[in-house]
Order: C-alpha cells, then sequence, then structure tokens
C-alpha cells in the first residue's frame, strides 16, 4: 500500500493507490473520501509529484503573505463556484453524526489566513 498526500484535501499520507478488477490504478483519500480514476497511466505522473508541490506550497504560504493571500484566494474562489453551482446540497458534518468542533481538519496551515484552523 502506498500513501500519498490527498491532492483534494492536502491531508498528508490519507490517500491510497489502489487497483481495480482490471489492473488500472486509482486513488482513494481516507480522510475526505475522495475517489478518483485514472483515464490513462499519463496521470500517474501527476500522482507522482503532487504532493512535494502541495508540500513546497504550504510550506511557502507560511512564510509569504502575499502567496498565503493568493493561495488562499484560488481555494476560495473555487470553493465559491462550486458551492453555487452544486445539484446536491453540501455534507455537513452535523450530518455525519459530528459536531462541528469534532470535524476533521485535512491539513493545519499553521498562519492565520482565510483557510486557518485559528481565529
Amino acid at each position: 500500500m502506498i500513501l500519498r498526500t490527498c491532492t483534494f484535501c492536502f491531508a498528508e499520507r490519507a490517500a491510497e493507490i489502489r487497483f481495480d478488477k482490471r489492473g488500472r490504478p486509482y486513488l482513494v483519500c481516507r480522510l475526505c473520501h475522495t475517489r478518483c480514476f485514472f483515464r490513462s497511466l499519463d496521470a500517474v505522473r501527476g500522482l507522482a509529484i503532487c504532493p512535494t508541490l502541495i508540500a513546497a506550497a504550504i510550506e511557502r504560504r507560511k512564510t509569504e503573505p502575499k502567496f498565503r493571500d493568493w493561495f488562499d484566494g484560488e481555494i476560495a474562489k473555487t470553493i465559491s463556484f462550486v458551492t453555487a453551482n452544486a445539484v446536491a446540497p453540501p455534507t455537513r458534518v452535523e450530518h455525519m453524526g459530528l459536531s462541528p468542533e469534532q470535524s476533521p481538519i485535512p491539513f493545519d496551515l499553521g498562519v492565520q489566513g482565510v483557510l486557518s484552523n485559528t481565529p
């Protein structure tokens, strides 16, 4: 089993590479439960390098305010777009039987910002 950083929720060592009945690779995150199927083996190249790029971006975010604003802004814009255009209502932690205080935090950015876990 190979555990990678999840490309979707950024949780470290949470995404597992699995293989379907035909031996084709796919990714499953243990935290956000995302399943990502690869239509070709060319996509595995991105899977190999993405965790390194994500780690570098998170480290850079901690020290560069301008990059932090851009990073948080890009995520916020995407979340706003998806939320506004989604057919199904978003899943909330209350619907999973958890209180907001018990909700899993995929990663801790360690620096106050839009996505920070600190007030």
